[in-house]
């Protein structure tokens, strides 16, 4: 469970589920974690999704990005979820920072390593279409029973 200070919207809540990913290994590049993120993305969405990616910034990775798919909610065309973009970031991700493999252990002259995190909800909302995050914290049992 994350915590964060925001505010709550139909998309954005202050605590929310959180999954993170880690690879770490000899000659890992951004290639393998774009990879990885389209594979995922298309596996659990369905492989005519669309996914961008931005640059961003994240404190332990270097570079760090941004991971958006386009709306499942409205295909696209704008929603209130997508603040009438098209689109919903799904992730933040990018390659661990230097210190951070060295504080681990690891030499970063000889590995290197992506990092991902995604929210649960989110990701929920997605596959299920779901228009407003605020609904999984209302204890609605006709709600929550569907899942």
């Amino acid at each position: 469970m994350c915590y964060r200070f925001e505010t709550i919207t139909t998309r954005s809540e202050i605590m929310f589920h959180q999954v993170e990913g880690l690879a770490i290994g000899e000659r890992v590049t951004m290639a393998d974690l774009k990879g990885t993120i389209v594979a995922f993305a298309h596996r659990v969405f369905g492989e005519e999704r669309q996914v961008r990616i931005r640059s961003s910034y994240f404190p332990f990775t270097e570079p760090s990005i941004e991971v958006d798919m386009d709306c499942i909610v409205c295909g696209g065309k704008g929603c209130s979820l997508c603040k009438r973009t098209g689109w919903l970031e799904i992730m933040g991700a990018g390659m661990v920072h230097p210190v951070v493999l060295r504080n681990g252990g690891y030499d970063p002259a000889h590995f290197t390593g992506f990092a991902f995190g995604m929210g649960v909800q989110r990701i929920i909302m997605l596959q299920y279409a779901i228009d407003d995050i605020r609904r999984f914290w209302e204890n609605d049992l006709r709600f929550l029973q569907q899942f």
